[in-house]
């Protein structure tokens, strides 16, 4: 009965760990398993968080104006 619980022990710390790893990836919330946004194309997905931080006031509209414009070159910024 006593290996039960280690079994247990250790598939939780496995399961946590593996939880850790995906969350500090950015893979948990928005389902892209941690890919980065900043593509060559500058898909849809980085136009959307764009949009999103815009949306929210993070963003001025200069500062969102410059950032779509990098992203329809196909730039990454950097």
């Amino acid at each position: 009965m006593t290996w039960l619980w280690s079994v247990l022990l250790v598939v939780g710390v496995a399961l946590l760990g593996y939880t850790a790893v995906r969350v500090l990836a950015g893979g948990l919330a928005d389902g892209s398993g941690g890919a980065d946004l900043r593509t060559s194309s500058g898909g849809p997905r980085a136009r959307q968080v764009l949009d999103e931080r815009y949306a929210a006031g993070e963003l001025s509209t200069q500062e969102y104006e410059e950032r779509r414009a990098v992203l329809a070159r196909g730039e990454d910024g950097s």
